[in-house]
């Protein structure tokens, strides 16, 4: 005869913590639809009158602190266009909206960095992003005397 196999119950997961984490990612997600409703309307038209076709945003950020450190603003040819006229006009705005798609907690401990870019032409943001971590290897060793 066998012996019955005793396993354990499937864990079941907590109703409000999966609530709390639905909500927080259409949150997430509403706020993201919103900044790019903003890039589509309002945004991208003005670069490419501007003669735009790139918006490059480089951000760093670390114990608890972070922040977009540079944005360039690129023509076809990757080269850079009137700035003083793109600045007066829309960075700030342009800022704003880039903070929106940088990853949340990007600057938590030892933090992290990346790029964003908006392909005006092609109507797409894309994030690269590099999480830093410190990681630790122990070693132990015995010496006989």
């Amino acid at each position: 005869m066998a012996k019955a196999k005793h396993t354990e119950p499937e864990p079941v997961p907590d109703p409000s913590v999966q609530e709390l984490l639905a909500g927080y990612f259409r949150a997430e997600e509403a706020r993201l639809e919103t900044a790019k409703a903003k890039l589509k309307r309002e945004i991208i038209p003005r670069l490419k009158k501007w003669g735009v076709a790139k918006v490059k945003c480089e951000y760093s950020g670390y114990g608890d602190s972070g922040c977009i450190n540079h944005i360039a603003y690129l023509d076809a040819h990757d080269q850079p266009v009137n700035m003083d006229l793109v600045r007066s006009a829309s960075d700030p705005e342009i800022e704003r909206v880039l903070y929106q798609f940088l990853p949340d907690g990007f600057e938590i401990n030892e933090g992290g960095q990346g790029d964003v870019t908006i392909d005006v032409a092609a109507g797409t943001v894309k994030l690269e992003h590099q999480e830093n971590y410190t990681e630790t290897r122990d070693n132990t060793r015995e010496f006989d005397l």
